[in-house]
């Protein structure tokens, strides 16, 4: 049985009145077929139908209840019988279209879905947003915002080195050792002795590594660590994340490296801890190069004071290991220049 069905031969007095302003006349309320039919409560005749899903209330949770048909505000019917109110509330919601779940929500609901969206955006957006600049990001770029770092850690008290000898020297190293194009620089007064390296093929030496390693050879090992470092994971990643999400837009819509808010990031980077490659990647680079990796790892002072875990694994895994002779990366005149590459 549908609520209609309940409550076809359910009627009750109530008050209408055909226009507002006019005096309100007694009248008998009823069911029909969908429709709402109001009688003359003397001579029964039908005053008017309204259809039932078209009803609308004036007053909810009031008495006397007061309604009118939609787009109709003129007829107005007033009611005091509680059955007559609640039937007719049940027959409206059981004819009533299905309504969309958006529908069903309030103004708070739609409050904290807005606020829960603002959330995942917030949550989801920038690291998608800097993983897909990484990506997409050209060598040139990230070569430059590698100089940028290199520039901005020179801005206090460090001091870069550029004797020429030392400098020419520097090169055929860098030529010998490492395999892309790169740009090294020796500075002075760097918060830890070590290389590091920066996105682009950037790589900052401490100078007091020039007076702290036996050879050059030692030297490139510490090359090589910088190297296999930046290889761990993509190093514009932890830039990006230091610039922020809107300078990171910026730098994927316009291409322009935001020189000031890289401001800081050099002299952080070179003071956390760096991360450690897998002693087997490294040896590998000292394999293709035919040079020992024993050198670095043997060195008196260590060049890199987070490597102490690596150095038994590139002892043990020498690739140069009972070999009488290897291989003079330098002259002892070139190797002598680049230590004294800061003095001129």
């Amino acid at each position: 049985m549908t609520a209609l069905d309940k409550y076809r031969k359910l009627e009750g007095i109530g008050l209408w009145s055909a226009r507002v302003e006019d005096q309100r006349r007694e009248v008998v309320v009823n069911f029909g077929d969908a429709t709402l039919v109001i009688s003359d409560s003397r001579s029964m005749q039908v005053l008017s139908h309204w259809s039932l899903p078209a009803v609308r209330r004036h007053n909810p949770r009031e008495r006397p209840a007061l309604y009118s048909p939609e787009g109709d505000g003129a007829e107005v019917l007033e009611l005091e019988d509680d059955w007559l109110i609640d039937a007719l509330e049940e027959v409206q919601a059981a004819l009533a279209p299905p309504r969309r779940w958006r529908d069903r929500l309030g103004p708070r609901s739609y409050g904290v879905l807005g606020l829960l969206t603002l959330a995942g955006v917030a949550l989801v957006f920038p690291p998608a947003l800097k993983q897909h600049t990484a990506d997409v990001l050209p060598w040139t770029t990230r070569h430059e915002i590698g100089t940028r770092l290199a520039d901005d850690l020179q801005s206090g008290d460090t001091v870069a080195c550029s004797g020429a000898q030392g400098r020419a020297a520097l090169d055929a190293l860098h030529r010998q050792v490492l395999d892309q194009p790169v740009e090294l620089r020796v500075v002075q007064g760097t918060a830890r002795p070590r290389v590091t390296g920066f996105p682009g093929g950037v790589y900052v030496i401490d100078a007091r590594l020039l007076d702290m390693a036996d050879s050059a050879e030692a030297l490139a090992g510490a090359l090589l660590l910088a190297e296999a470092r930046l290889r761990i994971t993509d190093p514009v990643r932890p830039v990006l994340d230091h610039i922020g999400t809107f300078q990171t837009l910026g730098l994927l819509t316009s291409g322009a490296v935001p020189t000031s808010a890289l401001t800081g990031y050099a002299d952080a980077h070179i003071r956390a801890p760096a991360p450690l490659p897998e002693a087997a990647t490294l040896l590998s680079r000292f394999a293709a190069l035919d040079l020992s990796s024993r050198p670095f790892a043997d060195n008196p002072e260590p060049l890199d004071l987070d490597a102490d875990a690596l150095l038994a694994g590139l002892r043990a895994g020498d690739p140069m290991a009972g070999q009488t002779t290897t291989r003079a990366l330098l002259s002892d005149g070139q190797w002598v220049s680049l230590q004294n590459i800061c003095a001129f």
